[in-house]
């Protein structure tokens, strides 16, 4: 085989690696979840960090307003930067919409940790552990956020920074 030839293998190490580097998109957790699906809110058992206890995460539709559902990883710098934010939104905004996050891939104590860290107090925080309810969401990074409508329909999904228009767009259109 010729240098040239080697040089071009697809397996030379330079460029598999180059294409790793390609394949994996930007974010704290894995890829992008854009774009609009009708998915409604899968049958999984996740923890609610304020009681402790496990709570169907279907059981979060349907609801008096929209839900707007914030996937965040307790390791996203993204989601360091946003939880405050998210909860005063949610303060702010209860009676048009109503927030909860959803939050996994890291410990079971990085969970609790993470809401004392940011204060979490206005929004419900939940814990999927083994990331069922991410993968049932088609969800492979965070952060994103989901906005439901009333049946528990998904009207929007974004991946990145939390973005209060845009969930006062989609609310106020599922509402």
């Amino acid at each position: 085989m010729s240098a040239s030839a080697r040089r071009f293998s697809p397996t030379h190490p330079g460029l598999v690696l180059a294409l790793m580097v390609l394949a994996v998109p930007a974010g704290c957790g894995g890829g992008p979840a854009d774009g609009p699906a009708r998915r409604a809110l899968p049958k999984v058992a996740v923890q609610d960090l304020a009681t402790r206890r496990p709570v169907e995460l279907s059981s979060l539709a349907p609801a008096s307003r929209p839900v707007a559902l914030w996937l965040w990883g307790p390791g996203c710098a993204i989601c360091q930067g946003d939880a405050t934010t998210v909860d005063r939104f949610a303060a702010r905004e209860r009676a048009r919409v109503t927030v909860v996050g959803l939050g996994s891939h890291g410990s079971p104590e990085s969970a609790p940790r993470f809401v004392r860290k940011h204060r979490l107090r206005s929004m419900r925080v939940l814990w999927d552990q083994r990331s069922l309810a991410w993968d049932r969401l088609l969800v492979p990074a965070e952060p994103v956020t989901v906005v439901l409508d009333r049946s528990g329909q998904e009207v929007d999904r974004w991946f990145g920074p939390f973005d209060e228009a845009r969930i006062l767009r989609a609310a106020g259109q599922a509402g």
